[in-house]
């Protein structure tokens, strides 16, 4: 037990090492004030929109469904954290190779893999589900038990969702392994998945309207479905040592048995994935160098990279695969998809409205794809200890910096610019929507690949022992995405309130942007160069 426990410090203290580095020096404050922010702007979010269930279904005495539906959605987004969590922290460790040479029981590093994933987990949840639990405080001033039991389902609540997870993960890894392309054969598998929960998910009318009205059978329903929220909400309403003792033996139980299982065959699945990425090596070794100029070689150096990494492909081109199915969508039934994204949800009744404005709504797709994706708020950190090795090579650190925006662009723009084409067909756009919708294709990810660059210089992760503990776990990666956030937001409001001078404001925010582009490429240049050169691996 004690050999156990060092592990587990040794493999925790790994991931949490360059946030104490970076909290030792003089921006600790700052750093963990950054942290603190960011977290209460996710929770605020979703305790609002809790309040909005709560509201409702306090009036008909039924607060606790609003427990139900919020943690069981906190679990299917475990699950779906799960997936590709699992292929990093499980299958892609790069110290693998070093824990099975040592005299450690294989079932014991199984382990250890599966507490640091469920501990990261947990960690996810807690943003979701403590806006949850004060808002059904606040309407219900519940009882003491309600604060054990729910402390207890807290604890538990990752356990069952992150071990199906883990199963599915490894069928992807599975499948995918058969195909030649298996990162882009990850990358398609996972986007079919995700794509038919987003169609579940949108596929609803009148949301919050339709649980109030069916409230008590959706939650006969979920509690059926999930056996242990069944019993978590009993227990909150009537407490009862045997639903108590239930909850906690399914979900310790179903951990236990799945470390055993699993550790049979985790060194097996491991050894097999590892030989397959030494003979992937092997093969492209055959394969003759072509020579190319210096800038060339940095871009294509990039795009292996990209595509070396499914949870970076996934995590990254997501958002534009989305667009493209949504324009496929709008082109085979567009009545049918504008009526389920806009009208079911009861922003507007007319769809003749939706389609005197679907231009401009498409323009805030296009800023939403380009600020929430952000490509290079990664690149450094993903490069680890090959780091020093760029540093080494014969290119100017402008020209490595501009590599990868470039290479960011190469990804994320053909697919909008494409998205824009079949949008500009079927809908026969005006020139001057045209206009602006393209520009915005060509500026917005280019100043978000900007920002997502200075913010990776600024916070590098250089010894992830996996590519998802950078692109999902990352301060860099986190600051990013709500950077992009608030500037979409920010768009979004100003373009609400000056809708009657629209072209005007589009005008001007453009210039503001194309500026503010420009002024990040010369900060790159400065202040990048200065910490591409201060990191060290």
């Amino acid at each position: 037990m004690k050999k156990f426990k060092s592990l587990l410090k040794a493999i925790l203290s790994q991931d949490m090492n360059v946030f104490v580095t970076k909290i030792s020096n003089s921006s600790k404050i700052k750093n963990v004030s950054l942290i603190l922010f960011l977290s209460l702007m996710v929770m605020y979010s979703i305790g609002i929109y809790c309040y909005l269930f709560a509201k409702e279904l306090s009036k008909l005495n039924l607060t606790y469904i609003t427990l139900t539906f919020f943690i069981f959605t906190i679990t299917i987004l475990t699950f779906l954290q799960g997936i590709y969590k699992s292929q990093g922290i499980l299958f892609e460790c790069k110290d693998n190779d070093l824990l099975f040479s040592l005299p450690i029981k294989k079932s014991n590093i199984f382990a250890l893999r599966i507490i640091k994933l469920l501990l990261f987990q947990l960690i996810y949840n807690l943003l979701y589900i403590i806006p949850v639990y004060a808002v059904y405080i606040f309407f219900e001033r519940p009882s003491f038990y309600f604060y054990l039991i729910s402390l207890l389902m807290l604890l538990l609540l990752p356990i069952i969702p992150t071990v199906i997870a883990c199963f599915f993960g490894y069928l992807i890894k599975a499948i995918s392994s058969k195909f030649k392309s298996k990162k882009l054969m990850q990358v398609v598998l996972s986007t079919i998945l995700f794509l038919g929960i987003f169609y579940l998910s949108f596929s609803s009318q009148d949301f919050i309207l339709k649980i109030v009205e069916n409230a008590t059978s959706i939650n006969d329903v979920i509690t059926k479905i999930y056996y242990p929220m069944g019993l978590y909400i009993k227990l909150i309403q009537k407490f009862n040592i045997i639903d108590f003792l239930n909850l906690i033996a399914i979900n310790i139980l179903f951990l236990v048995l799945f470390i055993y299982i699993g550790s049979i065959f985790y060194f097996k699945i491991t050894s097999k994935l590892s030989e397959e990425s030494t003979q992937n090596i092997k093969r492209k070794s055959k394969f003759k160098l072509k020579v190319s100029t210096p800038f060339v070689a940095l871009i294509k150096k990039e795009l292996n990279r990209y595509f070396s990494s499914y949870i970076y492909m996934f995590n990254t081109s997501f958002g534009f695969i989305i667009m493209f199915v949504f324009v496929i969508g709008l082109c085979i039934n567009s009545d049918g998809v504008l009526n389920t994204v806009i009208n079911g949800n009861g922003f507007v009744n007319d769809l003749n409205i939706v389609y005197e404005y679907l231009p401009k709504i498409y323009l805030q797709l296009v800023i939403f794809t380009g600020f929430m994706t952000s490509i290079t708020a990664s690149s450094i950190s993903l490069e680890g200890k090959s780091f020093n090795v760029t540093k080494s090579l014969p290119a100017k650190i402008e020209n490595i910096l501009l590599s990868k925006i470039l290479t960011s662009n190469l990804i994320s723009q053909p697919i909008m610019l494409l998205s824009n084409l079949i949008f500009f067909i079927k809908f026969s756009i005006s020139l001057q929507d045209m206009f602006f919708i393209t520009t915005f294709t060509l500026v917005i990810p280019t100043l978000n690949a900007l920002l997502g660059l200075i913010i990776n210089l600024k916070y590098p992760k250089m010894n992830a022992l996996n590519d998802t503990e950078v692109v999902k776990q990352s301060m860099s990666s986190a600051i990013s995405i709500f950077a992009g956030l608030l500037l979409f937001i920010i768009t979004t409001v100003i373009m609400t309130k000056l809708y009657d001078n629209i072209n005007f404001y589009l005008t001007i925010e453009l210039c503001i942007f194309v500026l503010f582009t420009f002024i990040l490429w010369n900060v790159l240049k400065r202040y990048g160069k200065k910490r591409f050169i201060e990191i060290n691996v």
